[in-house]
């Protein structure tokens, strides 16, 4: 079995084997192949056919003092009779040590389910945060109207003013308004703005399933004002609203995220007071990080080193590592590991891309 990236020439093969396993609406399918498949990578794994296959789509993310294109895993795929065979696993392996020699700090996926992706080392980062409205006659002001191209620069400071305040973070630049635009007329919807006397005072992207509607980037100078416009705009209908500020849902694990490249954490963590400590990271599948690092802090920043110096008893998993570094439910962690807490973590992260 052989695996390589795709070079864009099996755009058929690939389209059909995606519709095969994920049945998406053919609208959405088009959307997708359309405007991310030219951009993204495709690893395959094929014998004389595509056995299986793995997306990743590349995303602008901001962290600590930089902005760097990472790697959103989505689709990842086999054909049922090819299943158990360890192919998921190998293409699984092959990205992670293919983003690592990039120095790609870590990658993220949203999972089916946790327990495909955990013997890989991927652990939960971030919680979505889902509330379901009914739309009703209230009170409102203003006007809803579709967002207008020459408005996306506007929309993406007015997105980036109320995302910054996360660590980490989806850049909203023009690209990604662009696409958030074509993604979301692909379910019927749109992105849309809240106006008032001709000025932007929120934003939301929609889309539809039936009779219900879906929002996101939900964003709003008064989120409670702007939520009675978009009950008024849904009469009768059920609203599920995700992330953004206008509502405050319940939180529910969705993210996972995977180190792969340690040392590229620099600039990204910021340090309490001055120290050195060594420590063996424990990771079975890339090799660059399974090693004895020397974390030291001065003035704030923090240095990642490998090191041949021994790791003494210190030691810790790469999943424990990026609890720590995310501040994703590491409490635990940090009581085995005090000397971790001298580490600022970079969460909170906002990451609310769906595929």
């Amino acid at each position: 079995m052989d695996l390589l990236y795709e070079q864009k020439d099996r755009r058929e093969e690939i389209y059909q084997l995606y519709q095969e396993i994920f049945e998406d609406p053919e609208e959405f399918a088009a959307y997708y192949f359309r405007e991310i498949y030219p951009g993204n990578q495709i690893l395959i794994a094929q014998e004389k056919k595509i056995l299986g296959m793995i997306h990743l789509n590349p995303y602008k993310i901001h962290m600590g003092d930089r902005e760097q294109v990472l790697h959103y895993i989505v689709a990842v795929a086999v054909r049922q009779e090819h299943r158990r065979r360890g192919i998921m696993a190998q293409m699984l392996k092959r990205c992670l040590r293919d983003m690592a020699e990039r120095k790609e700090p870590f990658t993220y996926l949203m999972p089916a389910d946790r327990a495909y992706y955990e013997p890989f080392g991927f652990v939960f980062v971030m919680d979505w945060q889902t509330e379901e409205v009914w739309g009703r006659e209230e009170d409102s002001c203003g006007s809803v109207q579709p967002a207008m191209e020459e408005e996306y620069r506007e929309i993406s400071k007015f997105l980036t003013k109320y995302v910054q305040a996360s660590a980490i973070y989806t850049v909203p630049d023009l690209d990604y308004v662009r696409r958030t635009v074509k993604e979301s007329q692909s379910s019927g919807g749109g992105l849309m703005t809240w106006k008032e006397e001709g000025r932007i005072r929120g934003v939301f992207a929609e889309g539809y399933e039936g009779e219900d509607v879906f929002l996101r980037w939900a964003f709003a100078d008064d989120p409670g004002k702007m939520l009675s416009v978009i009950r008024n705009r849904f009469l009768g209908r059920k609203i599920e609203i995700t992330g953004g500020n206008v509502t405050k849902g319940k939180p529910e694990p969705k993210i996972m995220a995977r180190m792969v490249c340690l040392e590229a954490w620099e600039g990204i963590l910021k340090a309490k007071g001055t120290f050195s400590f060594w420590l063996r990271v424990e990771d079975p599948l890339i090799k660059e990080n399974d090693h004895v690092f020397c974390f030291s802090g001065d003035q704030g920043l923090l240095k990642i080193t490998r090191t041949q110096k021994d790791g003494g008893e210190k030691k810790i998993s790469v999943e424990d590592l990026t609890q720590v570094f995310f501040g994703y439910e590491a409490d635990h962690i940090l009581e085995k590991h005090p000397y971790l807490k001298n580490i600022i973590p970079a969460g909170p992260i906002y990451i609310s891309e769906e595929v």
